[in-house]
C-alpha cells in the first residue's frame, strides 16, 4: 500500500472515530446574562478545553447548538459578557438540551 493511501485510510478512521464520539447538545441561555464563553470538560478532569462558542456571544432568552465529546458525564464553566463565571456540574452525556438558570443551576434533558 503507498503512503498516501496508508494516509488517507487513517485520516478517514480518525474522522469517523471524532464523529462517533461527538454529539449535539442545544444549550439554552435561560439566565439574564449574556454569555460570553462555555467551557466544557470531563467530570473527572481538572483542565477546561477551548471556548466551545468561541467568537459568539449568547443573549439571555436564545438558545445555540454545541458539539460536545462522548463523556459519560461532563462539566461545563460559563462565563457573562460581564466578566462572571458559574460551574455547571455532572451532566449524562447523553443530554439533548441545557436550559442553564444561573447560580450553577440548569435543566437538561
Amino acid at each position: 500500500m503507498n503512503i498516501a493511501k496508508s494516509l488517507a485510510l487513517s485520516l478517514a478512521g480518525l474522522s469517523m472515530a471524532f464523529a462517533a464520539n461527538a454529539g449535539t447538545v442545544t444549550l439554552i441561555n435561560g439566565t439574564t446574562s449574556e454569555i460570553s464563553a462555555v467551557y466544557i470538560s470531563s467530570n473527572t478532569s481538572d483542565d477546561w478545553e477551548e471556548n466551545i462558542i468561541d467568537g459568539y456571544v449568547l443573549p439571555s432568552g436564545n438558545q445555540v447548538n454545541i458539539n460536545i465529546p462522548n463523556y459519560e458525564k461532563f462539566d461545563l464553566l460559563v462565563e457573562g459578557s460581564e466578566g462572571g463565571q458559574e460551574d455547571y456540574r455532572d451532566f449524562p452525556g447523553n443530554v439533548t438540551q441545557i436550559t442553564l438558570h444561573g447560580a450553577g443551576k440548569a435543566d437538561y434533558k
